[in-house]
């Protein structure tokens, strides 16, 4: 659940090449950091902590470009101001759940991730997916399950990797390792400290898994083949 399914060309050239490494974390409430008890507990500033244990040496450093609230849409319209014009060598993208919620049709959430993917890979980088978190009335949702088949298709047409969330805090949580009182802010919705640091630090082994099994990769149209 938690080794990246796809290479990572761009990040890993960066780390090989020990040339400045920028990601960019774009995504809703759960990137922002809602529920965390202050910014630097958000999933995005854990992982630049996480990184810079692995890589002492390296310059990396983690943006975070998420808004709370927004739908797949909101955050493709803004990819040339708050991403693609930082250049940066790996985007992870958080989606998902805002659409599921507000019932965006399928095929539409389908073909906007799409598009924001190419646009991603044609600007010459990256792109790690995270899909939606698991909170107590996600699997009760219309189409719930819908939203995260959706994600892996699109994902799987583009050969680019997505982490699993939803299914390794339904893991931990069937497992008895946790609960929704300790995995979950006490909206029970979005996630605590607990879990954001445990996303930053699986993100972290994930990538550091990834630049070392990555090979070069020819792209055409945005596409790896």
């Amino acid at each position: 659940m938690t080794r990246l399914s796809a290479p990572l060309v761009k990040f890993s050239a960066a780390l090989h090449d020990k040339v400045p490494l920028t990601i960019i974390a774009l995504g809703s409430s759960s990137t922002a950091g809602a529920g965390a008890s202050n910014p630097m507990k958000s999933y995005p500033a854990r992982l630049q902590v996480e990184l810079s244990t692995i890589w002492p040496n390296e310059k990396i450093q983690v943006i975070n470009a998420g808004i709370g609230g927004q739908l797949a849409g909101d955050m493709v319209a803004r990819l040339d101001k708050d991403v693609l014009s930082k250049k940066p060598q790996l985007v992870i993208w958080q989606t998902g759940v805002n659409d599921a919620v507000r019932g965006v049709p399928v095929d539409a959430f389908k073909k906007t991730l799409a598009a924001g993917i190419d646009r991603v890979l044609k600007a010459g980088s990256d792109i790690v997916l995270i899909d939606q978190q698991y909170y107590p009335k996600y699997e009760k949702l219309k189409n719930g399950p819908l939203y995260l088949t959706a994600i892996r298709e699109v994902a799987q047409q583009y050969r680019v990797p997505v982490v699993q969330r939803y299914r390794i805090m339904k893991h931990l949580l069937d497992s008895q390792q946790f609960t929704t009182l300790t995995m979950l802010s006490p909206d029970q919705f979005h996630l605590n400290d607990t879990s954001y640091s445990c996303l930053g630090k699986l993100l972290a082994e994930s990538l550091r898994g990834a630049a070392t099994t990555t090979t070069v990769e020819p792209v055409l149209e945005g596409k790896r083949l």
